[in-house]
């Protein structure tokens, strides 16, 4: 087996790997200095390379493009929901977080 056919076939495990293999990582401070002063750069890369890809992968499936009429709005609403939830949660998170550091110090 490829590695490509790996990837493309358990992709959901791949990103497992990678995603503890970083949090491990970082916990364990095993992270250079230059990747350290890097990374946000890293990240919005590879953010870009991403929703690239998705975008690619949406424009070349023409059946979904099809049927994006009809679930449009209801993809929209659901995106539009998942942000303004995920600002609420972080805006809570913030505040309950920021008192307890006032507190402590």
């Amino acid at each position: 087996m490829s590695i490509l056919n790996f990837l493309t076939e358990y992709n959901m495990y791949f990103y497992i790997v990678f995603m503890l293999t970083g949090t491990l990582l970082g916990y364990c401070g095993r992270v250079s200095g230059v990747f350290k002063k890097y990374n946000g750069r890293i990240q919005t890369v590879c953010l870009g390379i991403l929703l690239f890809a998705i975008g690619y992968e949406i424009g070349n499936d023409h059946r979904l493009l099809m049927t994006l009429g009809p679930i449009g709005i209801k993809a929209a609403f659901i995106s539009i929901m998942s942000v303004i939830g995920t600002v609420i949660f972080i805006n809570i998170t913030a505040r309950l977080l920021g008192s307890e550091r006032v507190r402590s110090s």
